[in-house]
């Protein structure tokens, strides 16, 4: 089946390996629904994280997460609570809360993370190195420090 999108609003189907996919700090990302096309309602963004990894501890300002995690075992981190979550685990996190996960486990870990409003997938895809799931990229030194320098035109405030 091919991706079936009549235009940026329309219905579509998506099957595994579709949508628009990157690298970024270590994980694969793959924009299943953008904000373009919800009208800027939400965007959905798989994410398959590898061991260890997880981005630093941050705030956005602008928009509420929502994590349903696919398969894996994460710790998530909201506020100055830890929760061990796993497999058909949801996570909501409401704007303004510090918060980040970490794949605890010893396999990759898939998780959907669902943003409202939508807008925020748009700076994960800007700093983003594209590739394939199998395919990772070379290192990126400077993916940090363009995220610092990104973080305040999407409303996200890293913590410490």
């Amino acid at each position: 089946m091919s991706e079936n999108v009549l235009d940026n609003t329309a219905s579509s189907v998506l099957e595994t390996g579709q949508g628009e996919s990157f690298w970024l700090l270590g994980d694969f990302y793959s924009i299943k629904t953008s904000s373009a096309q919800t009208a800027g309602a939400y965007s959905i963004t798989e994410i398959q994280s590898f061991p260890g990894n997880g981005p630093p501890p941050h705030i956005h300002q602008r928009e509420d997460e929502c994590l349903y995690i696919v398969e894996g075992a994460f710790s998530i981190i909201l506020g100055d609570r830890v929760f061990d979550v796993a497999d058909g685990d949801f996570v909501r996190i409401s704007k303004g809360t510090p918060h980040t996960y970490r794949n605890v486990g010893a396999i990759p870990g898939k998780m959907l993370v669902v943003l409202s409003p939508g807008g925020f997938e748009r700076m994960w895809a800007e700093l983003g190195q594209p590739g394939s799931v199998n395919q990772p990229p070379k290192d990126d030194p400077s993916s940090l420090n363009r995220l610092l320098a990104l973080a305040p035109g999407y409303g996200l405030e890293i913590c410490g």
